[in-house]
């Protein structure tokens, strides 16, 4: 500060011996300069509850014109606040420490702060908030699947449907409400088929029709009866049995080696 005072003290002793022209005035300003050997820089400061607007420094060279013109000092503190489809609750200009609040209009809901402080540092905290309508965007279609629903105001649903084949897995219903959807979007997933347990053969199915009966007589009747039901002959029974018995014996010997 005490630099500053020097500085304009030396620009304040040349005007009045008449080597500088008069000092450009600015109203609710302070001016400070520093003269070096072919000019005289010099700023300008607001005092406090104004701000700047303009170009803050100006340079005095040897043809004792100033380079630029003067800027202005500002009542208010901090940019004018804006709300797009919305309210302020003040119009004017807004000093430090000076706080705000927002209204949106009909058919818009607010998203963020419903105040802000102008700061010392020109700046509003909390940042703005914005107005955002309260109907929603048209929601997303599905891979293998769709939706039914021709508005999207707020309130109105959606109800989403998979094709064959196909699964719906999450919500089906979806409400729009103040400008979102209540929930995020299904998906529909392929169906996985459950495999089919293996058909039993007809020589199996005789097997255990002779085994389900204790009495001899009665177990080889079924035995027979399923093997002309599944069209076998005694044949082709004896082969199959003879294909499980070397079967087996292939398996008792590979079990014992191992």
């Amino acid at each position: 500060m005490l630099c500053w005072i020097v500085c304009y003290l030396i620009w304040l002793i040349s005007a009045l011996d008449g080597s500088c022209s008069e000092l450009p005035p600015v109203d609710n300003s302070v001016f400070v300069g520093n003269e070096t050997d072919e000019q005289i820089l010099g700023i300008y400061l607001c005092i406090k509850g104004y701000h700047l607007v303009g170009k803050q420094s100006l340079v005095f060279d040897r043809s004792k014109e100033w380079n630029a013109s003067l800027p202005e000092c500002h009542l208010g503190h901090c940019p004018d606040p804006v709300l797009e489809h919305g309210k302020i609750s003040s119009s004017g200009p807004v000093n430090a420490s000076d706080k705000i609040t927002f209204e949106c209009n009909d058919s818009y809901v607010l998203k963020g702060s419903n105040w802000s402080q102008c700061l010392e540092d020109h700046t509003w905290a909390p940042p703005f908030p914005i107005c955002r309508s309260r109907d929603c965007e048209p929601p997303g279609a599905l891979v293998h699947g769709y939706f039914e629903g021709e508005t999207f105001t707020s309130g109105s649903v959606v109800t989403y449907y998979c094709e064959d084949g196909y699964d719906l897995v999450g919500t089906q219903m979806l409400q729009c409400i103040d400008g979102e959807w209540n929930s995020s979007y299904p998906t529909c997933e392929s169906i996985q088929e459950t495999p089919k347990p293996a058909e039993q053969s007809a020589l199996e199915k005789a097997i255990l029709a002779f085994q389900e009966s204790n009495d001899l007589c009665s177990a080889t009747e079924n035995f027979v009866r399923r093997l002309k039901e599944g069209g076998l002959t005694m044949e082709e029974v004896k082969f199959s049995l003879e294909i499980k018995k070397t079967k087996l014996k292939t398996d008792i010997l590979l079990k014992y080696h191992s």
